[in-house]
């Protein structure tokens, strides 16, 4: 019975691990994807406040956008610090879940 409560309470405790890096990295990588959209917006609320109609500021606001992503785009060290430090959150939940298998 013990051996039963045991193996669920390690199951659980996987499961739980899973989820909370599962978590992390989507929130991490999903923050990167919607900056840019965030900006575009952002950019096409403050040109709305000084008096440009949508028709102007959407243009404006989308090559600024693009500019900036293709900026980062040509920096790659920044991208591959961006990218690194997401895959090693994915490898430390892995690492956790390979632990508590090795419990099992």
């Amino acid at each position: 019975m013990m051996k039963w409560l045991n193996l669920g309470l390690i199951r659980l405790f996987e499961f739980l691990t899973l989820l909370l890096y599962s978590f992390f990295v989507l929130t991490y990588f999903g923050a990167f994807l919607l900056l840019p959209l965030d900006i575009l917006s952002l950019l096409i609320q403050g040109a709305g406040l000084i008096g440009l109609p949508a028709i102007v500021s959407v243009p404006v606001a989308l090559v600024v956008v693009g500019y900036l992503c293709y900026r980062v785009y040509q920096m790659p060290q920044a991208y591959q610090a961006i990218v690194s430090g997401g895959m090693e959150l994915a490898n430390a939940g892995y690492k956790q879940i390979r632990q508590l298998e090795a419990l099992v």
